[in-house]
């Protein structure tokens, strides 16, 4: 299978049936897929080419997943940008991948002209008012909404084919760009479609941004099974209204989205009875979380465990494998155990797998045909990464007898806030450009709305003066506002390895 035969097949099946729906406005799934063959042909009529690499920078909108599509169904490889990047942090990934062509929306004009990429050829406005010449709506309603040709040696596809570049964090701090082919996303559709229950008549409520776990392992299973999505972008209130409006049977969010929906004061006030799956995602959710979930929702969620290098797919704990109260409460910490397809294995530094007893901790590891090949142009990430067959996640992990993984530690030096990856040494070369620091070190440390945030250790140099504002400042005026640190401590000297390392294992046992 294709990623564009998912569109295809459920347009056949649920013709007249509505299928997205954007504010207020309302696609059936034969239109969609008319919309996505018009799409298709306007792109190839500019010149673009299969393996040609185009990029979106968009918010939540029906026009980002007809993009996907059109690109899957034409051989262009999507490459979804993070919207929460400022134009310098784009640069890098753009670069890197040659992307020939931009979409945008109104609202991020303003960063995609700040962009200095030699290979975009053309750029093409989403949306009302965004300004450009090229228009996304003209572009797919003046050309054949009949299936894009996929004959002949040049065009025809196959499931190793390319469908998207999707960025992740990499432990230097720059973006690695993880190679998602149509066998990947394609795989992760149909577990995830499997393992959270997705019917026909179920309604998604898709409101994380779009640009994450693109493989589709978080976006297409809904599509797959022809149910109702109705498209937003993230607001308690509104998601809230939403879900008693629509009746929605799913959705799926880490922890900070989540946290903030069932303590909004309107999730009392709301009707929620109809949600039956609630997917978490992004990270460990604390006792207390979860207890707020089932009070507002009831025991339907399901935590789970991902990574853009498996298209979001890896390990579900289903509801009825755990519990608040009696013997299942043990796994209210479990990430749960492999779903159908993978195989995990957690490994000490000799390769030797632990003992599964909860208590012998190992890196795990994993494979199976949601795991990525290669990160893009990238051949010594790659290498660490994947090796004998096996993606080394970096996560240091227990498994109990039952076969049920429990995160204790990141072997990478990674914060997690907010369900979002920050890589810590990215801030630390930025801060080092402070002309008054000498040494400087970037922790996790617990906070109750983010789960864990950055805090920077700063030692300055002799004689000189900084205050935690300008360190604060400069971090926020060069990165994405969610990377900086919301705390600065001035200390005399930081831990040290016998190689002269500063050592993290030793900050991380202090701090957090």
């Amino acid at each position: 299978m294709l990623v564009g035969d998912i569109l295809l097949a459920t347009a056949k099946r649920y013709p007249e049936k509505i299928g997205l729906v954007d504010a207020g406005r309302e696609y059936p799934w034969r239109e969609v897929n008319a919309r996505v063959n018009g799409l298709a042909h306007g792109l190839l009529g500019l010149g673009l080419n299969k393996g040609d690499r185009v990029a979106i920078l968009c918010g939540n909108c029906h026009y980002y997943l007809e993009f996907y599509f059109a690109c899957a169904k034409t051989g262009l490889v999507a490459l979804p940008l993070n919207t929460w990047l400022k134009a310098g942090e784009l640069s890098h990934p753009l670069d890197l991948s040659g992307a020939r062509a931009l979409v945008v929306d109104a609202a991020h004009r303003e960063t995609a002209a700040k962009l200095r990429v030699a290979t975009l050829e053309y750029y093409i406005g989403c949306g009302e008012a965004h300004g450009y010449t090229l228009d996304f709506e003209t572009l797919l309603r003046e050309n054949p909404q009949t299936e894009p040709p996929q004959t002949g040696p040049e065009a025809a596809l196959s499931e190793d084919d390319i469908f998207v570049l999707s960025f992740t964090s990499g432990t230097t701090g720059l973006p690695k760009e993880a190679v998602i082919t149509h066998r990947n996303a394609c795989a992760a559709v149909w577990r995830m479609a499997l393992d959270f229950r997705i019917r026909h008549d179920s309604v998604y409520l898709l409101h994380a941004p779009m640009f994450f776990t693109a493989g589709g392992g978080g976006r297409f299973p809904c599509i797959l099974r022809g149910c109702r999505v109705i498209v937003t972008s993230y607001d308690a209130a509104g998601m809230l209204q939403i879900i008693e409006k629509e009746r929605v049977t799913h959705l799926t969010g880490s922890p900070t989205p989540i946290k903030r929906l069932v303590e909004h004061p309107d999730a009392k006030k709301r009707d929620l009875s109809s949600v039956r799956v609630v997917g978490l995602t992004g990270g460990v959710h604390g006792e207390a979380e979860i207890r707020a979930i089932e009070l507002a929702f009831g025991h339907v969620w399901y935590s789970s465990w991902g990574m853009t290098e498996t298209c979001a797919c890896g390990t579900i704990l289903p509801p009825e494998e755990v519990a608040l109260e009696g013997p299942l409460a043990a796994r209210l910490g479990s990430i749960g155990r492999a779903q159908d397809g993978l195989e995990f294995r957690a490994v000490k530094e000799n390769g030797d797998d632990v003992n599964r007893d909860g208590l012998d901790v190992g890196e795990l590891i994993c494979r199976g045909d949601v795991v990525i090949g290669s990160y893009w142009r990238d051949p010594e990430e790659t290498t660490a990464a994947l090796r004998d067959g096996w993606l080394h996640t970096g996560d240091m992990v227990v498994i109990d007898a039952d076969g049920y993984i429990y995160i204790v530690d990141r072997k990478k030096d990674i914060i997690i806030s907010g369900g979002i990856n920050i890589a810590a040494r990215e801030l630390e070369e930025l801060i080092a450009t402070h002309d008054a620091v000498a040494q400087c070190a970037v922790v996790a440390v617990p906070h109750d709305d983010w789960g864990e945030t950055p805090r920077a250790l700063v030692v300055l140099k002799d004689g000189r003066r900084a205050t935690a504002e300008e360190i604060i400042g400069l971090c926020r005026d060069n990165l994405a506002a969610f990377k900086k640190p919301t705390s600065v401590e001035f200390v005399d000297h930081l831990p040290l390895t016998a190689s002269g390392k500063v050592n993290k294992a030793e900050l991380r046992e202090r701090y957090c």
